[in-house]
């Protein structure tokens, strides 16, 4: 049960190193969001989705793991959460020790992970809004003026203005 425990730990250890990467191209990203630098903001999500095949690798290994360590204890899976493994341990304090300790860690991982996620979403909300306002504005500086330009059934009948620029033949 030990070799099996150390793995699991190993195992956990890795998944709150991956997410620590995962961090670091999140504040990233944040910076390329707020100076529009598009081609590094592609980059940065390029390796966001090898980081995320990462943790979705070290996921099934540890539910594979948790899996072997539930028929070893004969205790169902979904009782082997860190906390209910760190209560089975009271006999071994280091074990249950370093069982709260990896929880407390990656719980702080995956708050500050979720906390830069939300920010860069807002951020990306914004960018979208200004980028939805510039459209407006362009789109309105190329439209005729709106009054009295009404057809038969009394509807507006708004129309763009032919081309960009002044004409040079004149």
């Amino acid at each position: 049960m030990a070799s099996i425990m150390d793995e699991f730990l190993s195992v956990l250890e890795q998944v709150d190193s991956t997410y620590n990467k995962l961090i670091e191209l999140a504040r990233s990203k944040t910076d390329a969001i707020i100076y529009s630098k598009i081609d590094e903001l592609t980059q940065i999500t390029e390796a966001e989705q090898e980081v995320m095949g990462d943790l979705i690798r070290l996921d099934k290994e540890r539910l594979k793991i948790r899996g072997e360590m539930s028929k070893i204890l004969k205790v169902p899976e979904e009782s082997l959460t860190l906390l209910g493994m760190a209560n089975m341990f009271e006999k071994r304090p280091q074990d249950k020790q370093k069982l709260l300790d990896l929880r407390e860690k990656l719980r702080l991982t995956l708050v500050e992970v979720a906390r830069i996620n939300k920010e860069n979403e807002e951020l990306l909300q914004q960018s979208m809004e200004m980028l939805e306002y510039d459209m407006n504005l362009i789109r309105s500086t190329r439209m005729a003026p709106t009054t009295a330009n009404y057809d038969r059934n009394a509807l507006s009948t708004d129309t763009i203005l032919p081309g960009g620029g002044f004409n040079v033949t004149q």
